[in-house]
């Protein structure tokens, strides 16, 4: 039903200030979403592949975790904004999930990653004890029930849509206030 990518495999020296941003783990909130502020900078040193780049409402899976707890791992985030980034690329610790033609609606395919069974299933299938790795397996392996007409589900699809495009626009707008009150507090005070 999806396709899935890894990410890009980096360098330290990679790390330069630029108008290219890599998602990280670092963007996946420990109680959940998705962190604008976890991006790095990046000037990739090889050509990146058109599928290691990410865009709004892609939805990308946590393959590892430093946290004690595996509060990450296996979590779903769609990309809800791109912060200052012209270009976003997601690192090696992520997957990109993308729905294949004709099979299930992105928007679905979202909110079932999102699942808490979709986390739990994944819990199965880490490995280490720092640092937690993912097997690729994981959403290979994982069962979605569907009905046999898809249909049925257009109106949870469109639900999922609009929450999201809410979420990007909410998370968009604060950026931006708190830049202007950033530039502000330096004009002023």
């Amino acid at each position: 039903m999806a396709e899935i990518t890894t990410g890009y495999s980096y360098t330290g020296k990679e790390l330069t200030d630029s108008d290219i941003g890599m998602a990280t783990i670092k963007n996946f909130g420990r109680t959940g979403g998705f962190q604008g502020t976890g991006y790095k900078s990046i000037i990739p040193s090889k050509n990146v592949k058109p599928d290691k780049y990410a865009t709004l409402f892609d939805i990308l899976v946590a393959h590892t975790d430093l946290t004690q707890n595996a509060d990450i791992i296996g979590n779903a985030e769609p990309v809800l904004t791109t912060n200052r980034f012209k270009k976003v690329i997601y690192s090696m610790d992520l997957v990109k999930v993308i729905p294949k033609q004709n099979k299930i609606s992105k928007w679905l395919l979202d909110l079932i990653l999102m699942s808490s069974r979709v986390k739990a299933h994944c819990l199965g299938y880490v490995n280490g004890t720092t640092v937690l790795h993912l097997s690729k397996k994981a959403l290979k392996e994982f069962e979605i029930p569907l009905p046999n007409d898809l249909k049925e589900l257009e109106h949870v699809t469109n639900l999922t849509k609009n929450y999201l495009f809410m979420m990007a626009k909410n998370i968009q707008e604060n950026e931006k206030l708190n830049e202007l009150k950033n530039e502000l507090l330096k004009k002023y005070f």
